[in-house]
């Protein structure tokens, strides 16, 4: 018995060692931490061959596929479109790939199973963006926050049948302040955190978009300046591989509403919006499609298109908790055959704001779900340098309280602005920029996994990356998604507390 010990205990040291020293070669370009291509695809597995001076780079493992372009953040993975922090730069002999990027999106994308602090989710507050006072972005059917709401009872429906409890930031038509939101989240330990929100800019601007908050060091997805609220840690940065884990789960259901156009694929996104930066929950914000285009408006003021958008959703978010542990539920498959929700007509809270009410919502129990094979687990690729192909037990939460500090201390801090389309800047000239080469030699912060400055992956967290030249002058970032209205007044029968004559409302719904 103990020969058989001592032999699984060497079996088991002489996977994990190689996999604490891989020899990671990076680099440093324009003051910010790079690891070479060649590293990337040789710890994922991924097949390399040495991009030379192609535009494009396509490559794939056993499991994942993934597609990088010279001098632009925009990635491929699987097929589905992420926005990195920082683009791909040009090496002296290589493709460069940021650190930040290796270890906020692809580790916790590529390997959830190391994701440190992984715990049963237990349910989901959804937050209906935008309502009372704020009408959100407004077409001529109607206007956001009422889309939203409607959105948010038809997710609850889903998601109660598949038996995740739900919380609601707000059940009628009424004002909740942003921190306010973030601090329902974090009464309900062990919960996920969604904000659906219907998106305006140009007439021409199209799509899908989940944003998630941006690790500290890196700007938002739109900015073109990195600030120093850029580089302060704010309280939603403590989930950054559960927040990106969660978009990625979400946006690679969502995007399904468009198939055959991957145009409509605007990608995982990264912003300092107020409901993700100041949140203890895992947390994203969905964009379902823009009220300022034309077609798009039509489609958003459709209850069918809104009851699959929220199944979508669901099915994201049921992925998420089979990934993070615990849970074993199977996706939901019943589109147009799932009941539209017949929400009771609530009076509005006492408390202005909404959050005497919406704080203490009833919590429903029900039936648990049946194990099935369909459980939505990610497939992950392994490294040669790594045998871990199953998920490590994952302990139940203790339900522990999360410090509160930074809340507080960054609640005035402020970022870049972001366009009002979202649009990614185009990609700088294809020029190598002035690299210098790090030791291919991992030091002992790098090689050391559990401590400060290491990861699971074996390569040390990123130095802070030297500020924009006058980025003191950037505007400031807003604090939820920038909205623009279709017309210079609220749709017709409309007043500043009600809704649009031409958009149902939620409890009006079928």
């Amino acid at each position: 018995m103990t020969k058989s010990c001592l032999a699984l205990a060497i079996f088991c040291l002489a996977w994990v060692i190689p996999a604490r020293a891989f020899n990671w070669q990076t680099a440093t370009a324009r003051g910010r931490d790079y690891v070479t291509l060649q590293s990337l695809c040789s710890f994922y597995n991924f097949g390399y061959a040495n991009p030379g001076g192609n535009t494009f780079y396509d490559t794939h493992s056993a499991q994942h596929e993934l597609r990088l372009k010279m001098g632009s953040p925009d990635m491929f993975l699987d097929g589905v479109h992420y926005v990195m922090s920082f683009p791909v730069e040009l090496g002296d002999h290589d493709w460069l790939v940021s650190r930040m990027d290796v270890i906020k999106l692809f580790e916790p994308i590529m390997r959830p199973q190391e994701i440190a602090g992984r715990h049963t989710i237990r349910g989901v507050v959804i937050d209906a963006g935008h309502g009372g006072t704020d009408n959100g972005a407004t077409s001529r059917l109607g206007a956001e926050k009422d889309y939203t709401r409607d959105t948010a009872f038809r997710l609850e429906a889903i998601l109660n049948a598949a038996g995740i409890k739900t919380v609601l930031t707000r059940r009628s038509d009424v004002f909740v302040d942003l921190y306010e939101r973030a601090h329902i989240a974090s009464l309900y330990p062990d919960y996920a955190f969604v904000s659906i929100h219907f998106n305006s800019a140009s007439p021409e601007a199209r799509g899908l978009e989940t944003y998630c908050l941006s690790p500290r060091g890196a700007a938002s997805t739109s900015s073109n300046y990195l600030t120093r609220t850029d580089i302060q840690e704010l309280t939603g940065n403590d989930n950054d591989a559960v927040n990106i884990l969660l978009a990625s789960a979400v946006h690679s259901e969502i995007i399904k509403l468009n198939p055959g156009d991957p145009s409509m694929d605007r990608g995982v996104k990264r912003a300092r919006f107020v409901v993700i930066k100041a949140n203890e929950l895992p947390a994203i914000l969905v964009e379902g499609g823009f009220v300022s285009n034309r077609m798009e408006a039509a489609r958003v003021n459709s209850p069918a298109y809104r009851q699959q958008l929220a199944e979508y959703i669901a099915r994201g978010l049921i992925k998420f908790a089979n990934i993070m542990g615990g849970r074993h539920m199977s996706l939901p498959s019943f589109f147009s055959q799932a009941p539209a929700p017949r929400p009771l007509a609530l009076p509005p809270p006492t408390a202005p704001s909404g959050l005497q009410r919406d704080v203490t919502p009833s919590l429903h129990s029900h039936a648990p779900a049946v194990s099935v094979d369909e459980t939505g687990n990610a497939t992950t690729a392994v490294s040669t340098q790594s045998s871990a192909q199953t998920p490590a037990p994952v302990a139940h939460s203790t339900h522990k309280t999360k410090k509160k500090s930074k809340l507080a201390k960054n609640a005035a801090g402020k970022a870049p602005a972001t366009a009002a389309g979202n649009v990614p800047a185009p990609a700088p000239a294809m020029l190598a920029p002035a690299v210098t080469p790090a030791s291919s030699t991992p030091s002992a912060d790098d090689a050391a996994t559990g401590t400060k400055g290491g990861t699971p992956l074996g390569l040390a967290e990123p130095a802070t990356p030297t500020l924009t030249p006058g980025s003191e002058k950037a505007p400031p970032e807003p604090d939820e998604p920038p909205t623009v209205n279709v017309l210079s007044t609220p749709p017709k029968g409309a007043t500043p507390d009600s809704a649009s004559t031409n958009a149902p409302s939620a409890e009006a719904q079928p």
